[in-house]
């Protein structure tokens, strides 16, 4: 049962963003962007200004794979008939016993004699898979207290699946119920230490609660597992401005920008990492590569990130 479920890493691509917040007169946050994919689009979890996150994707399947909504099993394959089966004839052989001429032999084919093929064997739709997509729904139209409703009931059912947990993890995070949720992500990461997205989440929680350190830990390993995703990097350059270390938030995310380059959120958070720390002409090229690539597709942060660069030509 729990095989059938496809997987997708990131995901309920998915990923999640943090944004980077100032000490004083903050600059524009960042609302949520729509995942590349994806198997799950996910309403920014209770941290605040919002991320995107990581969605859970059922297991099985490969990395940037959307869930689908049923996995149904290989078609059976009618067997051949042997040498020697009823209705088989080999050529330059008589029948040892010819039927009589008032008999009629059977057609091989069915549809010769106007017979309707057997019908195509029925999809079967596992209800484990069933019930995690719908819950993965939910989280997709915000309803996170129907998700983890939902959530609960695979949970139940399969405890040890660990995209499960996860995604119950990520509804409980959306409704603020932080320490449901800290229990949950413990049991991700009892069941896979090694689960990119569980780490992600945690992280995101443990920002959530404040413990800033924990979170970069968190994000740093998810980073050194999925070097093909870019949130698990841009969430650790958020926890490192938030402890203040703005020099190595700046180097991580130089680093993801020359792996994605010209990546809209690198290029956000980049200039936020420069508004913070104070460093102005960086800033505004950082804004204004940010508003090249964004192109329009984020018209909310792209508009606070222009009043933040009108702000700063009236000062002077």
């Amino acid at each position: 049962m729990i095989a059938g479920i496809l997987a997708a890493a990131f995901a309920v691509g998915v990923a999640g963003m943090l944004f980077v917040t100032r000490r004083a007169d903050p600059p524009p946050a960042m609302p949520q962007i729509p995942a590349p994919s994806q198997a799950i689009r996910l309403p920014a979890p209770p941290v605040a200004p919002p991320p995107y996150p990581v969605v859970p994707a059922p297991p099985g399947a490969s990395v940037g794979v959307p869930p689908t909504t049923a996995v149904s099993e290989p078609a059976s394959i009618r067997p051949t008939a042997k040498e020697g089966s009823p209705g088989v004839r080999r050529p330059g052989r008589q029948a040892p016993n010819p039927a009589p001429a008032s008999s009629v032999p059977a057609p091989e084919d069915p549809a010769a004699a106007g017979v309707a093929p057997p019908p195509a064997p029925v999809e079967r739709i596992d209800p484990v898979l069933e019930k995690f997509n719908a819950g993965v729904a939910a989280l997709n139209r915000g309803d996170a207290e129907g998700a983890s409703l939902l959530l609960r009931e695979v949970t139940a059912s399969s405890p040890g699946l660990v995209e499960g947990w996860n995604a119950l993890g990520l509804a409980l995070l959306r409704q603020k119920r932080l320490d449901e949720a800290d229990a949950v992500f413990s049991r991700v990461l009892s069941l896979s230490p090694r689960y990119p997205p569980g780490l992600l989440n945690a992280g995101l929680l443990r920002l959530a609660q404040g413990r800033i350190e924990e979170g970069a830990a968190l994000f740093s390993r998810a980073a050194d597992l999925s070097p093909g995703a870019l949130a698990p990097r841009v969430n650790l350059a958020v926890a490192q401005a938030r402890l203040g270390n703005f020099g190595q938030a700046e180097e991580t995310l130089l680093a993801a920008g020359r792996r994605f380059p010209g990546h809209p959120d690198v290029l956000y958070h980049l200039g936020t990492v420069y508004d913070r720390a104070g460093n102005r002409a960086q800033g505004v090229e950082a804004y204004t590569a940010f508003l090249a690539a964004s192109a329009g597709s984020r018209p909310l942060v792209e508009e606070r990130v222009r009043a933040r660069l009108r702000e700063w030509r009236d000062s002077p």
